[in-house]
């Protein structure tokens, strides 16, 4: 499914139509298990994380993305794929301890990949084996 939208170009005159695929997954009992897993193990082990770590964050929201594992708001708001509870225990702490250091620095320079690599000193590792997981809606 494709969402569709119409723009008009001043300059030229001109309508264009922009296509693009959903960013959600669509929803069914399957999403609605997943959903009701995560916000029960997620939100804990977020909490548990950003206390060992030293981190502060505001709030924690499980999403149904097709398009990433977690992000991280310039508010302190933290965003979570409600399939990383699919994943390895590994591979979930790293998405999280990933999302947590954004929270200093909201780039992927090399301060934040010090800091990640003082957290997680595989994150190497566990960034290439997370790649070989997809997000399926």
């Amino acid at each position: 499914m494709t969402m569709s939208k119409l723009f008009f170009n001043p300059f030229t005159g001109l309508y264009y139509i922009l296509r693009r695929k959903p960013r959600k997954a669509p929803v069914n009992q399957e999403v609605e298990r997943l959903r009701a897993q995560a916000k029960q193990e997620l939100p804990p082990r977020l909490k548990e994380l950003a206390d060992e770590h030293g981190f502060t964050y505001n709030r924690v929201t499980i999403k149904n993305n097709v398009s990433n594992w977690g992000s991280c708001s310039s508010k302190g708001n933290i965003n979570l794929n409600l399939r990383l509870v699919t994943l390895p225990d590994h591979l979930r702490d790293y998405v999280m301890l990933h999302e947590l250091c954004h929270l200093k620095y909201l780039n992927h320079g090399p301060r934040f990949h010090a800091l990640l690599e003082s957290v997680c000193p595989r994150h190497r590792a566990c960034e290439k084996e997370l790649k070989t997981y997809k997000i399926t809606a």
